[in-house]
């Protein structure tokens, strides 16, 4: 009897930890997830990443293109990840086609002029009239809102024929 009370006491203080824990970990969560909320509803920007780049890797800076036009995102010191998944150091790719206006305090729209990579596209076909156009990549975090200072790339022109 006193070896199975002596079990009983050692299997309860070997699941304390496990469960003290679990309520860690659930805190944790519900604090990280008011958190969002509050950045979402309040247009707190996201830190950008230390040394992050964007970059159009394809086309070139003054090329002259067919429609359908295959754009091919570049990034450095940072990491891709779905929208509406906040993990630091991590964001997504939109597309301004044509320079459309941005408030860099909102999330960003989705428009003709502002495609959106919310899956963690890389690459993209895009449709566009013959004639020129301008390209700029701008890196956004899990709530599609520009990072503080904002990450993106140089404005390429191309024309369409």
């Amino acid at each position: 009897m006193k070896r199975l009370l002596a079990l009983a006491a050692l299997a309860s203080l070997a699941a304390a930890p496990v469960h003290a824990d679990t309520w860690k970990d659930l805190k944790n969560s519900a604090k990280q997830q008011a958190s969002d909320k509050a950045a979402e509803q309040m247009g707190i920007a996201t830190p950008a990443p230390a040394n992050a780049k964007v970059y159009i890797i394809e086309p070139k800076d003054g090329a002259t293109v067919s429609s359908p036009v295959k754009v091919v995102f570049g990034l450095s010191g940072a990491g891709v990840s779905p929208a509406g998944y906040n993990k630091e150091g991590t964001g997504h790719h939109h597309l301004l086609i044509d320079n459309p206006t941005i408030d860099y305090t909102q999330a960003l729209p989705a428009t003709d002029q502002i495609k959106h990579f919310g899956g963690g596209q890389t690459e993209t076909m895009l449709d566009l009239k013959p004639g020129k156009h301008t390209l700029q990549l701008l890196f956004a975090d899990w709530k599609h809102q520009p990072f503080n200072p904002s990450v993106q790339s140089d404005v390429i022109t191309i024309t369409v024929k």
